[in-house]
């Protein structure tokens, strides 16, 4: 057991392959108690931060981030069974940066869109598979979803490319298919336009418990599409133009 009531209740959510109920006496009392139940309920399943999911935080409050967990992290091609007690399950194709050296947090002197490509070693497509732990996630305050990793369930990904300085990486297209039926098939759609925005933003932030950006780590930027319900099994496809594409089967 921890400290903390929220991580022993997500604990035991992940170890059970079931949901729980968000009760209000869970609430993290902010941001900074929300990052240390990440890094709790990553100590208790013996996982790392594989990669990183950043935005910004609806009430205007800047960037925030949460882990991938190693224990989530499927490579493209795979079979992949979501826990048996895990609902509302939607996918979401996204662009993803892989870094190639250390990020660490410094004053003075902020990163810039500059300084960020040239810490990135290569750029790839993945797949989210969003699922909370929460059955009555709507009624969680947004601390603690960012707690529960901001509802990552799982992330596909692809191999990668480390050609990419003349992409616009806002205009790229995306292509979604479930079964074969496209989902989602449009040039750019993530929510800032750039989709390194957020990386960026949190580059300068770093408030998680996990130490900050490191090398070999992935940031994932967000949705390009509108996310997509998971009814049951299906074969998922992404691709990016100009970067490549990722499959997995969900069983």
């Amino acid at each position: 057991m921890t400290f903390l009531p929220l991580a022993d209740t997500l604990l035991a959510a992940y170890r059970s392959a079931t949901q729980a109920r968000y009760e209000a006496a869970l609430a993290p009392a902010g941001a900074a108690e929300a990052y240390r139940v990440q890094a709790e309920v990553a100590r208790g399943l013996s996982a790392q931060a594989s990669g990183w999911k950043v935005g910004f935080r609806p009430d205007g409050g800047g960037a925030f981030a949460a882990p991938i967990l190693s224990t989530g992290v499927v490579s493209s091609g795979a079979r992949w069974r979501l826990g048996p007690g895990i609902g509302g399950v939607k996918i979401e194709a996204e662009l993803a940066v892989r870094l190639g050296r250390d990020l660490p947090l410094r004053s003075g002197q902020p990163y810039t869109r500059e300084d960020l490509l040239a810490a990135i070693d290569e750029i790839f497509v993945g797949i989210e598979l969003v699922a909370s732990r929460f059955s009555n996630v709507d009624d969680a305050p947004f601390d603690a979803r960012v707690a529960d990793n901001f509802n990552n369930g799982a992330y596909v990904i692809s191999a990668g490319t480390k050609t990419f300085a003349g992409l616009d990486l806002s205009r790229i297209r995306c292509r979604l298919l479930v079964d074969g039926v496209v989902k989602n098939d449009r040039l750019g759609g993530h929510g800032d336009g750039d989709p390194l925005i957020p990386v960026v933003a949190w580059a300068n932030v770093q408030a998680d418990a996990f130490g900050g950006l490191r090398a070999g780590q992935f940031i994932t930027t967000g949705t390009l599409n509108d996310p997509v319900p998971l009814n049951g099994p299906a074969k998922l496809e992404a691709s990016l133009e100009g970067i490549g594409t990722v499959n997995v089967e969900i069983v």
